[in-house]
């Protein structure tokens, strides 16, 4: 991977996320992900995409972490206007409607307010964050040590959701479970503890991260995708699945989840069982990807199954990589990272188009771009080129 062609990465990124501020103007929205790369379409109808506000939403953010990584390579004060201009809504839903969030305030608040903070130094958004991190805690179960998914920790549907989506197992089956996913979440709590001094925070983020070293990581380092418990007792149930094949399957993307979260706590405790993980974990999947590179969205899929690709969970793993070689020093990580960034520029998984709003095509093991998977590329180029700060 060439300085040149990094550059030539990152320019794209910086263009496709001009452009997109542009579109989406004073509007952040949940938008969908897009068959076509347009993630905008929405905007034209009555039933727009869900804003903010609302609890299902967790990947707005990935829209203001793409612009805030462009303020940081260009020290443009475009984005940094563009941003701001979001604070408002940042701040209502934790100050105003706590109750209404879920285990994703990482994904939210990470690439916005502790972005914005650690760019600016601006207190407002610190103490939006910290507040972030205050409900984000509110969801640790001690019993069970476990970070609870989904839903409100009330179970109170809000007013606003629709009776179809009320049906959804976001709410109905929220109660004793915890994903994956909140490997990426934690580091909000690390954070916390890191500019309050509290160990709160980081009491919880650790509980959280020993209890998925113990349930969620096989003998084989694959994951689960979701673990269940019991929740009055909090004794464990077992390993189930909400986004990977199948219980016992080996979903891609929660595997870099993994990977990059456990590399991230190790970076903020220098606990050598979490670097361990991520190291043993990072071995599994390259094992995984060393034909095709870019991963195919669940690796124990039955024979027959449709070798469908996941870009996410490849630019999630770049990052991971890069964060991993910071502290093992292990210069087969930085290729891999490389490898993965120049497969996934090819014209199979990227559109150049810079009309177009979305980068990476095949996520999620579908013909669709999505707007995560964009956000971690741009993260991992300008990781490579630029060593820009590290958000989480």
């Amino acid at each position: 991977m060439t300085q040149e062609k990094l550059i030539q990465l990152k320019k794209l990124c910086i263009d496709k996320t001009t452009n997109n501020m542009n579109i989406i103007k004073n509007d952040l929205r949940e938008y969908s992900a897009s068959e076509d790369g347009n993630y905008f379409k929405e905007m034209s109808l009555d039933n727009k995409s869900l804003d903010l506000s609302h609890i299902f939403v967790w990947t707005p953010s990935f829209y203001t972490g793409m612009a805030c990584l462009a303020y940081q390579v260009t020290d443009r004060p475009e984005y940094l206007k563009w941003l701001n201009g979001f604070y408002d809504e940042y701040h209502d839903k934790v100050f105003n409607t706590p109750m209404d969030t879920m285990h994703d305030l990482g994904f939210l608040y990470t690439p916005y307010s502790v972005a914005l903070y650690k760019l600016t130094g601006d207190v407002n958004h610190k103490k939006v964050a910290i507040k972030a991190a205050e409900e984000l805690a509110k969801r640790f179960m001690v019993k069970g040590n476990y970070i609870r998914a989904w839903g409100r920790v009330d179970d109170k549907i809000p007013e606003y959701v629709s009776e179809e989506l009320s049906k959804n197992h976001f709410f109905t089956e929220s109660k004793g479970l915890a994903i994956i996913d909140s490997m990426m979440n934690i580091p909000l709590l690390y954070w916390a503890t890191e500019v309050t001094g509290n160990m709160y925070f980081a009491n919880i983020a650790n509980a959280h991260a020993d209890m998925t070293l113990k349930y969620f990581i096989r003998d084989d380092y694959s994951v689960y995708h979701a673990y269940r418990f019991d929740e009055k007792t909090g004794e464990p149930i077992g390993g189930t699945n909400y986004c990977g094949y199948s219980d016992e399957s080996y979903w891609a993307r929660g595997a870099t989840w993994a990977i990059y979260g456990f590399a991230i706590a190790y970076g903020y405790t220098h606990n050598e069982k979490y670097l361990e993980a991520s190291k043993k974990l990072a071995e599994k999947y390259i094992e995984n990807i060393k034909e095709t590179i870019v991963p195919v969205w669940d690796f124990r899929l039955p024979e027959g199954e449709k070798q469908a690709k996941d870009t996410s969970a490849a630019a999630v793993a770049a990052c991971a990589f890069i964060e991993l070689a910071k502290y093992d020093d292990n210069e087969e990580l930085l290729e891999w990272a490389d490898k993965i960034i120049n497969k996934l520029s090819e014209e199979e998984y990227m559109n150049q188009d810079t009309d177009c709003s979305g980068i990476l095509k095949q996520s999620n093991g579908r013909e669709l771009y999505w707007i995560c998977g964009d956000y971690y590329f741009m993260e991992a180029v300008c990781k490579r080129l630029n060593n820009v700060e590290m958000f989480w």
